[in-house]
């Protein structure tokens, strides 16, 4: 059984023949467009009716986070730039800082019960932390399927699309700026892009052989000097401790 299915808190819960071949494996057919830790930065929320939260580092410096109970650091190597899913107390106030290049900027949050936080930690124009805060509230467990989500931290792409294999069938489209999309897929080892229906190349996205039950997390974004970029991660839970 997934680990999401025991962790998580769920309310009451389209040439032609290569496409079609492509949606058929994702079981897209039907659907319209559409770190290293020093300690646990805050206390874990209870089993039930819990809140996630976890921060995921795009720049090209080693950012670290602090609250008053610990420091975490979260490095610029693909694989753990993206944080583990800590349970945290839903209602609770969730102070601290975000410190980049030796720039400090506070972070002040409150979560919804059931509600999965994931703060990007971008380079501002100053050089320190821009933080943008992306939450949703997951309805769609299923233990057949997997679930990706597409984050689109890239403010020069208008309309993020995911797309797959060499049609380019959409998987998620339309996710704006600093905003985020997700879909059920069937769990299928597929090569993946985004797209921004502009001029510039899909940029590809390795997730390789997906697995029933688990969640994947695509981050679009333009680094300074670098362009712009996909990261792709399978997201990891943190274990609950009371």
């Amino acid at each position: 059984m997934s680990r999401w299915k025991n962790r998580i808190a769920m309310p009451s819960l389209p040439r032609l023949a290569a496409m079609l071949g492509l949606c058929a494996g994702l079981g897209l057919a039907a659907a319209p467009g559409a770190g290293a830790a020093g300690g646990r930065l805050y206390p874990s929320g209870p089993p039930h009716g819990v809140a996630y939260l976890r921060f995921a580092n795009l720049t090209m410096h080693q950012a670290k986070v602090a609250s008053a109970a610990a420091e975490l650091t979260l490095p610029t190597d693909d694989p753990h730039r993206a944080g583990q899913y800590d349970p945290v107390t839903p209602g609770s106030e969730l102070a601290g800082s975000v410190v980049l290049d030796g720039k400090s900027k506070p972070i002040d949050l409150k979560l919804t019960p059931n509600e999965f936080m994931t703060i990007v930690i971008t380079a501002g124009t100053d050089g320190g932390p821009a933080i943008t805060p992306l939450h949703e509230t997951p309805t769609d467990f299923n233990a057949q399927k997997s679930s990706i989500v597409l984050y689109n931290l890239d403010q020069g792409c208008k309309a993020a699309k995911l797309v797959a294999g060499p049609q380019n069938v959409a998987v998620i489209s339309g996710v704006a700026p600093d905003a985020l999309g997700r879909r059920l897929v069937n769990p299928v080892n597929v090569s993946l892009a985004v797209a921004c229906g502009d001029a510039a190349p899909a940029v590809p996205v390795k997730l390789g052989q997906m697995a029933a039950g688990e969640r994947y997390s695509v981050f679009l974004f333009n680094r300074s000097g670098a362009g712009r970029q996909a990261l792709a991660v399978r997201d990891e839970m943190a274990p609950f401790r009371p």
